[in-house]
């Protein structure tokens, strides 16, 4: 059979109650209440000992022992050495090819070089010269919408941010949806989500477009008088 493994770098709550869900051991959800525990990783939660998680406000004996059994189920357990955690990551890398192409281009995309890169979402090394100019994307697009938001050239993209904001919804969605709706139901209200989210942003440029077009009317008309 084969062993189960989980991304350790996932939100040490997000990452349980993932867990949970799979090994569908209760329906009930994993909270911790602790602050210090909360912005933990999977990972790093794993590196701490039973006595500095017990220390932690909220962290009950009978919590933790529930944690340490769905923890063995990924075959993980609490005060593991980083090497052996870097080589249970490097293996979920093995076995989940097309995750690592994703998270790679994810940080090279926002400057981060992977080859040098121990943990994806912890420890980075940044390169001088980011893949992808975030900043410069957001001021010609919005430049270019400001003229004319439904011009032939761009009506191509804003289909492409319309499939962008859906798929964003449809991964964000609140735990309990994914836990009890099917995928086509999620996919049904990620649609609906990002048709609201559009029919504001269509407005709102619009309005802009025409403010923008009203204050180039009135300059021309001052620039031709002068």
């Amino acid at each position: 059979m084969k062993t189960k493994r989980i991304l350790i770098t996932l939100d040490l709550c997000y990452g349980l109650n993932v867990m949970l869900y799979e090994c569908g051991l209760t329906k009930q959800q994993i909270s911790i209440d602790s602050p210090a525990l909360k912005e933990l990783s999977l990972r790093e939660f794993c590196m701490l000992t039973k006595k500095k998680i017990l220390s932690a406000d909220g962290m009950t004996p009978d919590k933790l022992s529930f944690i340490e059994r769905l923890l063995a189920e990924y075959s993980l357990r609490l005060d593991m050495p980083d090497t052996e955690l870097e080589a249970y990551l490097n293996q979920y890398y093995q076995e989940n090819p097309e995750e690592k192409k994703f998270y790679d281009l994810c940080d090279r995309m926002c400057g981060i070089n992977p080859d040098t890169n121990t943990d994806s979402h912890s420890a980075t090394t940044m390169e001088e010269v980011p893949a992808f100019d975030e900043e410069r994307f957001r001021q010609e697009l919005n430049r270019e919408f400001h003229r004319n938001p439904f011009n032939g050239t761009r009506i191509s993209d804003l289909e492409w941010l319309r499939y962008q904001t859906v798929r964003v919804a449809y991964l964000n969605q609140p735990w309990y949806i994914r836990w009890f709706c099917s995928p086509k139901a999620r996919m049904n209200r990620a649609i609906v989500d990002a048709f609201r989210v559009h029919e504001i942003f269509c407005l709102l440029a619009t309005e802009d477009c025409i403010e923008s077009e009203r204050w180039h009317f009135e300059n021309r008309e001052i620039k031709s008088s002068l």
